[in-house]
């Protein structure tokens, strides 16, 4: 009987002592993986914040002008080219004038000479 109680004792600390093997490798497998993803969230943060310096340098208003000037030909706007609601009533006046006699819209050439700073358009 106690040769029993003495095997089965011993099988008893062998399976304890596996579990015990099979719960230290598993921790520390997701103590691994752990640093992999802290180490991750770090590259990523960092991604993060250039992006967000880059983001803040393309949305400068000094950056936005520069390229509209480079690429796409943009000033500031000049005096000749502003209009005033007086004038915008004006030529709609004049506009629904020509319309009503049938005769072209001179009055919105007179406009688009106004809003370009350039010659009336034909």
């Amino acid at each position: 009987m106690i040769k029993a109680i003495n095997i089965l004792g011993v099988i008893v600390a062998a399976l304890l002592l596996m579990a015990l093997y099979i719960a230290k490798t598993d921790a520390n497998a997701a103590q691994d993986r752990l640093a992999r993803l802290q180490t991750e969230l770090a590259q990523e943060r960092g991604r993060i914040n250039t992006l967000t310096a880059n983001i803040a340098h393309l949305e400068d208003p000094e950056n936005l002008r520069a390229l509209a000037r480079a690429h796409l030909g943009f000033e500031p706007v000049r005096p000749a080219q502003e209009v005033t609601l007086a004038d915008l009533a004006a030529a709609r006046a004049a506009r629904e004038r020509e319309e009503e006699a049938g005769q072209p819209q001179a009055a919105t050439a007179g406009f688009a000479r106004t809003a370009t700073g350039g010659a009336p358009r034909p």
